[in-house]
């Protein structure tokens, strides 16, 4: 049973796709939250908690946090993709290879190694995507909701890929968007979760380190261990992305 801690490390990003960045200063305090604070707090809670993440980084945000994408690597997360910045894959066109390589080329640099992992900053992909990850070299995709456990992504191009799907009920911003109470937001957290592990043995988390979505601030913080707790009573150990994608295709099950 296998437990997917992500976290899609959004600052600004979302705001910057559409406003100039000079526009934002004095609007998107959430965003910048995830510069000041938000990021570092969920960093050091998985190093105290002792829990290994994937961090789905937009290379545009890479590059606006270089220090704290270095400190993801030396704390030992993964970095996969989380696309250049925020656009919107299915109204691409022509322009995707260039996108997709550009983001891929950028995190390659700052970390040294290319991502193998990838998931739509928008939650969107055409269907040219896959078949650009797969030339790439990308294992895993982890941008669907159509299943609750990984599949292969062969017949949409994806040869040698897999897809770690995502669970909206299992998202921090589904539920924090809505301005239900922290209670609430993790009572329903810990409803899909438990059943998502009964039912498959898998279950993906995704987290966002913004104030206003996301768990970044102080007093959300602590579901983190509670939920990794639940999911180990239920035993489900928690793993890299990109570890369980490897395992998966090297044991045929895709």
């Amino acid at each position: 049973m296998s437990l997917l801690l992500t976290v899609n490390v959004h600052g600004i990003g979302p705001e910057a796709a559409t406003l100039p960045e000079a526009e934002l200063f004095g609007r998107d305090a959430h965003g910048r939250y995830t510069y000041r604070i938000g990021l570092t707090r969920v960093l050091d809670a998985l190093s105290d908690f002792g829990l290994p993440a994937t961090f789905f980084w937009p290379s545009s945000e890479a590059l606006r946090m270089p220090a704290l994408l270095e400190r993801c690597m030396n704390d030992g997360h993964e970095i996969a993709c989380n696309g250049r910045a925020f656009e919107e894959h299915a109204r691409l066109g022509p322009e995707e290879d260039a996108v997709i390589e550009e983001a891929h080329d950028i995190l390659t640099r700052l970390t040294g190694r290319a991502p193998i992992g990838f998931r739509s900053p928008t939650g969107t992909l055409s269907e040219r995507t896959i078949p650009i990850l797969q030339r790439l070299g990308y294992l895993y995709d982890s941008s669907f909701l159509d299943d609750d456990a990984p599949y292969s992504l062969a017949e949409h191009g994806g040869a040698g890929m897999i897809e770690l799907p995502i669970s909206e009920g299992l998202t921090d911003a589904t539920h924090f968007r809505r301005r239900v109470t922290q209670d609430r937001a993790e009572a329903l957290l810990n409803e899909e979760l438990t059943a998502l592990l009964a039912i498959e043995g898998y279950a993906c988390l995704t987290f966002h380190p913004r104030a206003d979505i996301g768990i970044g601030r102080a007093a959300r913080l602590p579901m983190l261990k509670r939920l990794a707790d639940l999911a180990a009573e239920r035993g489900a150990s928690p793993v890299r992305c990109g570890e369980l994608a490897g395992r998966i295709l090297e044991e045929g099950a895709g």
